[in-house]
């Protein structure tokens, strides 16, 4: 019996370090690709100086167009939003930007209602495209933040990879092995960040009339995303993206380009939050006419 409980935990020991290596290299591929956008914002570009970023999720990533927004105003631009995430993802994401070696003059940051009134926020469902990462301080610090749960998977990848590949094996681990094969490929967006909507008809109900909203300003990782701005002298403009018959209205003190309510048409929407290409087309050329 002993000697099967020796032999047990010897191969245990030996499958546990296959699976670590595999793990590291897993992480290791895909920190030199340019898959996810956290990548994307590290390989993608050799240290820039853009004239404005856009940080985001989802609606920032399919409402503004900088390839549009350049050919309008002239300026240089990309799109670092990243969907399925939220206002402490922006933060980091803008973190990992200068990290990176890039600067920026502007960072126009869309906003979501819910998230800016958000007094606790919590870690986003992709936040795990940064695990690549997690050696980085910033990044470990930021998911030790967030992560508070006994045993925390982001925390305990920095030191043991296959804590985090194995959680994540389908977003980590089939994505890595596209990577090591192709590291120029991209997840669902353009040389320049941008992805829009297909341009269809979305489902939506008729209205009589506009829904309201007053989204308090309560998320401090708004408030950490405005102090990062001023100690880099960058300028911050804050972006609404329309939503389907709905007006937001901030406090007057909280400076938005609000396009709440500038699509009435729903042919131009893909769902409720999100427009398709043509209202990708209008959004952007009306936000480049301001920001000219």
């Amino acid at each position: 019996m002993r000697a099967f409980l020796y032999k047990f935990l010897g191969y245990g020991f030996i499958l546990f370090v296959v699976l670590q290596g595999v793990s590291f290299l897993s992480l290791k591929f895909l920190e030199r690709s340019v898959f996810y956008k956290p990548q994307f914002v590290k390989n993608a570009f050799p240290p820039t100086s853009f004239d404005y970023v856009v940080l985001g999720s989802s609606t920032g990533l399919t409402t503004l167009d900088t390839r549009l927004i350049d050919s309008i105003t002239g300026k240089k631009g990309v799109n670092f939003s990243m969907d399925d995430t939220s206002m402490s993802s922006h933060y980091l994401m803008l973190h990992h930007l200068y990290a990176c070696g890039h600067t920026t003059k502007t960072v126009v940051l869309a906003l979501v209602p819910e998230d800016v009134s958000n007094a606790t926020p919590q870690l986003s469902a992709n936040d795990y495209r940064f695990l690549p990462h997690i050696r980085e301080g910033y990044v470990k610090d930021y998911f030790s933040a967030l992560d508070t749960d006994l045993f925390s998977v982001y925390t305990a990848s920095r030191y043991v990879p296959l804590v985090g590949v194995s959680y994540f094996n389908t977003e980590l681990f089939y994505p890595s092995l596209l990577a090591a094969v192709q590291p120029h490929k991209r997840n669902r967006f353009d040389a320049f960040g941008n992805y829009s909507y297909p341009e269809i008809q979305a489902q939506l109900p008729k209205v009589s009339g506009l829904q309201y909203k007053n989204p308090e300003v309560k998320n401090p990782y708004l408030e950490k995303i405005v102090q990062f701005c001023e100690e880099h002298s960058i300028s911050l403009v804050l972006y609404q993206s329309p939503l389907y018959a709905t007006r937001c209205e901030y406090p007057t003190s909280f400076s938005v380009v609000n396009h709440s309510d500038l699509i009435s048409d729903k042919m131009l929407f893909y769902d409720r939050l999100h427009v398709n290409l043509k209202g990708r087309r209008l959004c952007s050329e009306i936000f480049a006419r301001n920001f000219k």
